[in-house]
């Protein structure tokens, strides 16, 4: 007996690559929209050659990781349009859209806080 029944949908999704579609992905996909207008909304008053491949790979990134990764790439195309501290101020825009949606593998450690003693 079989539990999931096989049919033409979920063969093409599976070929594809994608996430077979759930009641929560309208949410997942918020957050990605919501990051990656953010991202483009640094390259915005730019162009050029590496601005427009920049924001090609921004629209087509599938996935909250795709644009993660991105970051840095879109730092180095900013710093050499913009310079270095106005790179840094979209970056510092940018990171919070992330909280809550990256996998643990990719989210920031936290610095534990050293125990603190007391002398009595």
């Amino acid at each position: 007996m079989r539990w999931n029944k096989p049919n033409l949908r979920n063969n093409l999704h599976d070929l594809l690559g994608r996430d077979k579609p759930s009641s929560t992905a309208w949410v997942r996909d918020q957050g990605l929209e919501e990051v990656r207008q953010a991202m483009l909304q640094g390259l915005m008053g730019l162009s050029g050659c590496e601005v427009a491949r920049m924001n090609m790979r921004l629209r087509y990134a599938g996935d909250i990781e795709a644009l993660w990764y991105l970051r840095t790439d879109l730092f180095q195309t900013l710093v050499l349009l913009r310079g270095q501290a106005v790179a840094q101020k979209v970056l510092d825009h940018i990171t919070p859209f992330f909280q809550g949606q990256l996998p643990l593998s990719l989210r920031t450690p936290q610095v534990p806080q050293e125990p603190r003693f007391h002398n009595y």
